[in-house]
């Protein structure tokens, strides 16, 4: 289809763009002399860099007031409430039986020494202290000394309580950056919005990642070109979704060659159908009487020092006989006429008028022709090919597409064309920003509406012109939230019922709410029946986004698009294996969704699922063709994503396997608790240095790895690893590596033992189950919110961990989540620790004997918030 641009597109950008301009802070470019009306003034939304927080909270806390904040230390050592625990007492002794030996007195094992005041002062390190100790990764293993799980809880609850400050009963519900749609998002939305089978998202620039995904606001920038793509997708698609012209038109019907019946067989594709003197017939159903064009293009050689020449008829009546070129590879037009006198079926014949009398070649033209066409052998009939049958009917009513109707229906019935716009863009607009438009919002848009009407655009023309405005708004382009008091950080608020279905369908759907959603939000009854909803949205085929989104970036699995195995290495690898791996994988998430199964499945499936190609390559017997099946895992194969080709591959380089990569992502991925980047200047095992050394890749790995600075971390990754070195760099099962018999023994550093990968899958869902449990919730919480966590959201990941122990059900993950208090509510922007200075008001601490108290020389400066811990790219 031919986009056409509109005269109107000057307006439009000017409209368009002096609202984002007005939006970000900046004036609106002044209105054209001859404007009849004033501009409307400019939105006083939050500019996207503002950052203005998205914040959430369950039904039972209050809608809005302040919230008490974590306590902080006072500028002078001063005892402080917080519960039975005090320092000295409590904290300090355990340090010392347990830790002062490798971090204290004059000792600083992996730069931490716990007797430095500093450090004492440094949440950053208090969160490192508390994930190791709730990981149980130290004291290490191999010390004889180990605390009782009631002194662990107890470190861990005073950092929780005193350092952290963490409030059960109110927690910070937090904040999120104003963020754009991603890619995924708009093209998901126009599609739900408009109904254009169009997906101009594709063009954009690549969406950054923070946190492992690409829905996090503080990495969704808007680079100039960016906004020039928005402004040219939002003319494409309206110019598709609505017909402004109305004037019949002829109508193009392209005939399909694979329907040409009668003829040979040989030389038929898609794009080409070889005719010889056999009749060949097609059927064509014209939609009205009269006059058609018609074009053919034909290639065509000489045979016999004679080119083909073509008859064709129409309904059995001789309508023209021509000889053609006979110049081989050129493409000839042969244009003619059919004169229809009723619509409906007719048909059309074809076939060469002059066949060969012999089978021999008689001229040297012939020859020469033949060689190389057909490799030497004897062409015994003269023949032309088909590239196109094109034909041109009379000029037609043309038929509004069916998004027109669906856009200009909420129009009917209006008295005047004015009122009518203005219901069109007062739905349109409300279904596009995700809640109700504002009258000084419609009329903004009326304004550009009118304006188009001046400077002579049609009805169609003019509404449409202000439903492309819209599509450039920064209230479609940006997620942002309305809040009472917006700038106060010491306020929380519960976000809006269409806020909540906002938040929720971007979650489950990557897409706009649907008219049940926003029905339930304008009842103001989203909150009431959110469970009912919940179950409707999982269940809806749209849930497939949470699939792809979600489950293709915590898995990882897009990446097996970017990955190469060495073809010597591995030639069994193929593109359709790595199709059928990304399938197999999303398959066990939508069944564990759909079916609502216990989230224990992703690492513990006794199923799995493959079609003939990937059963072939995992040795599993009985399945055939392209469909894929669920079976029962063969006995050498290791359940849910562990024992798939997908995590298999990609986490291997091009000629061998990584047990470095294998064990990170799992540390990442399954475990959630990802190692620290590697120190400067230390090098990769490369291939060179690889083929310096002997043994199994096992042995060569702690060959080369000796530096007592690389061991402390491939020591937590390389055991996980190793487990899994039974299955080569595509996913194959084996027993040995370079000749010599692998080793899938191993012991992580929390001290569990094992003798392969079924073992080690066995530790992952028994002693490190809540390990798991916690980073499933900590990874779908994220996405959920497009946010990295924080200290503050301990209790809500808590929470839901806790829950998932209970039912690990995955509706009960979700249900969680939205549940929760970041979802369901939102704090004001600004310096956190304001918020926490309002808690501390609400309740201030009282001085007593014996209460718990800071570190000496702890101020309230010590408490800033943790920065993060993880990377904000994805690697």
């Amino acid at each position: 289809m031919k986009l056409r641009r509109s005269p109107l597109s000057p307006l439009l950008h000017l409209g368009a763009a002096g609202m984002l301009l007005a939006w970000m802070g900046c004036s609106k470019p002044a209105a054209p002399s001859s404007s009849p009306e004033p501009a409307t003034p400019a939105p006083t939304t939050p500019s996207p860099s503002s950052k203005e927080p998205q914040v959430s909270v369950p039904k039972t806390t209050p809608a809005t007031g302040a919230i008490p904040a974590p306590a902080a230390a006072a500028a002078t050592p001063t005892p402080v409430v917080a519960g039975p625990l005090d320092y000295s007492k409590d904290v300090k002794p355990l340090l010392q039986n347990y830790c002062y030996k490798c971090h204290a007195n004059g000792k600083k094992k992996g730069g931490l020494a716990l007797d430095n005041v500093a450090t004492l002062q440094d949440q950053k390190t208090w969160g490192h202290v508390l994930e190791n100790l709730r990981t149980r990764e130290m004291p290490p293993d191999d010390e004889d000394k180990q605390p009782t799980l009631d002194e662990r809880e107890k470190v861990m609850k005073w950092i929780d309580v005193v350092v952290f400050a963490v409030d059960p009963d109110r927690p910070d519900p937090g904040r999120v950056t104003i963020r754009r749609l991603n890619r995924a998002e708009y093209n998901n939305t126009i599609r739900d919005l408009i109904g254009v089978d169009f997906e101009p998202a594709d063009d954009f620039p690549a969406d950054d990642s923070g946190y492992g995904f690409d829905d996090i606001g503080d990495v969704l920038t808007l680079p100039p070109v960016l906004f020039e793509r928005y402004l040219s997708a939002a003319e494409k698609v309206m110019s598709m979704a609505i017909l402004n012209d109305h004037k019949p038109r002829p109508e193009k019907i392209y005939v399909d060659l694979f329907k040409i019946e009668g003829g040979p067989k040989t030389g038929t594709t898609s794009i080409s159908r070889k005719i010889d003197e056999t009749e060949a017939t097609v059927k064509l159903d014209l939609p009205a009487a009269g006059q058609y064009d018609v074009k053919l293009v034909v290639e065509s050689q000489k045979v016999g020092g004679e080119a083909p020449k073509l008859e064709w008829k129409l309904d059995g009546q001789l309508l023209r006989t021509i000889e053609l070129s006979g110049r081989k590879d050129f493409k000839e037009q042969i244009k003619g006429v059919l004169q229809i006198a009723k619509p409906g079926e007719h048909t059309l014949m074809m076939h060469v008028a002059n066949p060969m009398a012999g089978g021999e070649m008689k001229t040297a033209s012939t020859t020469t022709a033949k060689k190389g066409a057909d490799k030497g052998e004897k062409e015994d009939k003269r023949t032309f090919t088909v590239r196109q049958i094109l034909l041109l009917s009379p000029p037609q009513p043309v038929k509004a597409p069916e998004s027109q109707y669906r856009i200009f229906k909420a129009g009917g019935g209006q008295p005047k064309l004015e009122l009518a716009a203005r219901a069109i863009i007062q739905n349109f607009g409300t279904h596009a920003f995700r809640r109700p438009l504002s009258n000084t919002e419609i009329d903004r848009f009326m304004w550009i509406y009118k304006q188009a009407g001046i400077k002579g655009g049609n009805f169609e023309q003019s509404v449409q012109t202000a439903l492309t405005a819209i599509l450039v708004s920064p209230h479609f382009l940006f997620r942002g939230e309305l809040q009472p008091q917006p700038d106060n950080p010491q306020v929380a608020t519960q976000i809006t019922e269409y806020a909540l279905a906002s938040r929720l369908s971007y979650f489950l759907w990557s897409t706009m709410p649907d008219d049940e959603l926003f029905s339930e939000a304008e009842h103001g009854t989203l909150r009431k029946n959110l469970a009912a909803e919940v179950k409707r949205m999982l269940a809806d085929p749209k849930s497939s986004a949470l699939v792809e989104n979600f489950g293709g970036q915590w898995l990882q699995i897009r990446n097996l698009k970017l990955v190469q195995p060495d073809a010597k290495t591995f030639p069994a690898w193929d593109q359709a294996l790595a199709t059928a791996m990304e399938r197999e994988t999303e398959m066990l998430f939508e069944t564990i969704m759909h079916e609502d199964r216990s989230v224990l499945d992703f690492i513990g499936a006794n199923y799995t699922f493959v079609n003939e190609r990937l059963a072939r390559h995992y040795g599993i017997q009985g399945v055939e063709g392209e469909a894929f099946v669920k079976v029962p895992l063969p006995p050498d194969r290791v359940g849910g994503i562990l024992g798939q080709g997908s995590y298999l591959t990609i986490t291997s380089n091009p000629t061998r396997t990584s047990p470095v990569k294998r064990g990170k992502y799992v540390l990442e991925n399954i475990l959630g608790t990802p190692p620290p980047p590697p120190p400067p200047q230390v090098p990769d095992l490369d291939d060179k240095a690889r083929a310096e050394l002997h043994g199994t890749l096992r042995q060569k790995m702690e060959q080369h790895r000796t530096d007592p600075v690389c061991a402390s971390c491939h020591a937590r990754m390389d055991p996980i690893g190793f487990g899994l070195e039974q299955f080569d760099g595509v996913g194959m099962r084996r027993t040995q590596d370079d000749g010599a018999a692998i080793d899938p023994t191993g012991q992580l550093v929390s001290g569990e033992k094992f003798a392969g990968p079924e073992e080690l899958q066995k530790i992952l869902l028994t002693t490190k189950r809540p390990d798991f449990l916690r980073c499933i919730s900590e990874k779908m919480l994220t996405y959920a919110l497009g946010r990295g966590l924080e200290y503050y959201d301990r209790v809500t990941i808590e929470k839901i961990s806790a829950s998932l122990e209970k039912n690990p059900n995955f509706s009960n993950l979700i249900m969680e989540v939205v549940d929760s208090v970041p979802f369901q509510m939102r704090r004001g922007e600004g310096d956190h620790r304001k918020f926490n200075e309002a808690k501390k008001t609400a309740a201030q601490p009282v001085s007593a004997p014996g209460t718990a108290a800071l570190p000496s020389g702890a101020t309230s400066s010590t408490l800033a918030p943790i920065a993060a811990t993880k990377s904000a790219t994805h690697p």
